[in-house]
């Protein structure tokens, strides 16, 4: 899942070279699990609430 939000172009493979490398770089500047780091790095950027569209007349805001 992580890898289509990086996907450009149709470029999969680019894609996945660019995670493997940042999992890399991850394991060796903080010498733990790579993949913890990512769901908490995911974690503190994913908004706390949720925004619903609103029905006003005809139109959704």
């Amino acid at each position: 899942m992580l890898v289509n939000r990086i996907l450009k172009h149709g470029k999969k493979s680019l894609a996945y070279q660019i995670i493997y490398r940042a999992v890399k770089k991850i394991q060796q500047k903080t010498e733990t699990n790579p993949l913890s780091v990512l769901r908490q790095a995911i974690r503190g950027v994913t908004p706390n609430i949720a925004v619903k569209a609103r029905r006003v007349g005809d139109r959704l805001i």
